[in-house]
């Protein structure tokens, strides 16, 4: 297996755009977001949503309204622990399975909780990403995300000081796009992975 890298940081920190910037520069970026995204799809998941939160998560065409499945699955922790266990071991077996198929290939982890998953047996090289918290904060309401949400989803997290000391490398994502592309140039060239 070759590199793996880790990404952590606090909610709306720019994991994800970090995770693009290594995309641009060859590496194989893992997005459990995205692999979430497929799984819901899934009929036989569809189902299992509709049954534990209520037939009309789906519309009628049968296809998942997100919004609606968020409301109910994120208003308290019995209800967002069943949606996480439909959906995270789905989610867990398409990603353990895509880093098999990676053989030598670097590969970049964008998942949350990524520290309290199994795959972070996985991980070789942990990166944090770094942000302030106002620019997290307007990330995410831009999201259309109400007063109190990332804070909320944070503290169901690993806390950043936990993150930030498992991390051998950081990220300041305080600036421009250009100067998180020039952090993300260095540290490929500090790790030998520059392309």
């Amino acid at each position: 297996m070759g590199e793996v890298l880790g990404l952590v940081g606090g909610v709306g920190s720019g994991k994800s755009s970090v995770a693009g910037l290594l995309r641009a520069r060859g590496l194989l970026v893992l997005d459990a977001d995205a692999e979430a995204r497929a799984v819901v799809e899934l009929p036989e998941v569809c189902r299992a949503l509709a049954v534990r939160f209520g037939a009309d998560v789906l519309d009628a065409r049968g296809q998942l309204d997100r919004g609606r499945l968020a409301q109910r699955a994120f208003a308290d922790p019995a209800a967002t622990a069943d949606l996480n266990a439909l959906v995270h071991p789905r989610v867990r077996e398409r990603l353990l399975a895509a880093l098999e198929a990676a053989g030598d290939r670097p590969v970049v982890l964008d998942v949350p909780l990524l520290l309290e998953s199994p795959l972070a047996a996985r991980v070789t090289r942990w990166v944090f990403v770094e942000a302030p918290e106002a620019a997290r904060e307007a990330r995410v309401s831009g999201r259309g995300w109400p007063a109190g949400e990332r804070a909320r989803r944070e503290g169901l997290q690993a806390d950043l000081a936990r993150k930030r000391a498992r991390a051998a490398h950081v990220l300041e994502n305080d600036g421009s796009l250009e100067h998180l592309e020039d952090q993300v140039a260095a540290l490929l060239r500090q790790i030998g992975l520059a392309t």
